[in-house]
């Protein structure tokens, strides 16, 4: 797959490359289609609008191959995950978790749980070739990464020292990322985000050298 086809940010390609070559596409695909839909998210003006630009992406993903629009290239690769045999039950709640991020602030728990498990649980899931069926201890983390993920972007302060509190006691009492070599661009995230947390503040440049050089030495020797 061309990353720049489906126009991955450099951070994402420089974790993506951490992959195996078996499920280097299936990342690039994760990475590309989870920021198509931030940024229906961030350009929609109109909460109703929004909700049909996230439903499209839902019918796409439940739709068959037959039905699905020619042209575009992340639902041609779309197209290849689901006839190498790879769920994609875990990118629809992909859609379902940023679909919760049109939710007026503030939120109440219900719907950073919602969030959070949708979205994270989703992510990770899809890196894991399709397996909704996460360990705990991987379905927390996962939890943990999109609530640091949502904070990292967020602009409202109350919201994003809200997501990030959530986001530490999670990890407060985890171990270190529980991923084989197949999840290794997962782990990288992770290590990124507990950076944070054992920092308690979140890294305002995730494009530093101190940044690439803990994603080079994770990717490379997994510790």
């Amino acid at each position: 797959m061309n990353d720049a086809l489906l126009e991955l940010e450099p951070l994402q390609r420089l974790i993506a490359a951490y992959a195996r070559s078996a499920d280097r596409d299936r990342y690039a695909l994760l990475f590309a289609l989870d920021a198509r839909l931030a940024e229906v998210v961030r350009s929609t003006t109109e909460i109703l609008i929004g909700h049909m630009r996230l439903t499209w992406w839902r019918d796409i993903l439940t739709q068959s191959a037959a039905e699905r629009p020619a042209g575009e290239p992340l639902v041609a690769q779309i197209n290849l995950l689901e006839k190498s045999g790879a769920s994609l039950a875990p990118l629809v709640s992909l859609v379902d978790g940023w679909e919760v991020m049109l939710d007026d602030f503030p939120w109440e728990d219900r719907q950073f749980d919602h969030y959070a498990t949708a979205r994270g649980e989703g992510y990770f899931a899809s890196g894991l070739a399709g397996d909704p069926s996460l360990s705990e201890r991987q379905a927390e983390q996962a939890r943990a990464w999109a609530l640091w993920d949502f904070a990292r972007h967020c602009s409202d302060e109350n919201m994003r020292r809200d997501a990030f509190d959530r986001c530490s006691r999670i990890m407060a009492s985890r171990p270190k990322p529980d991923f084989d070599r197949s999840g290794r661009p997962l782990s990288i995230l992770c290590q990124l985000m507990l950076r944070d947390v054992r920092k308690g503040q979140l890294t305002a440049n995730l494009y530093s050298p101190a940044s690439a050089a803990r994603i080079i030495g994770h990717g490379i020797s997994g510790r």
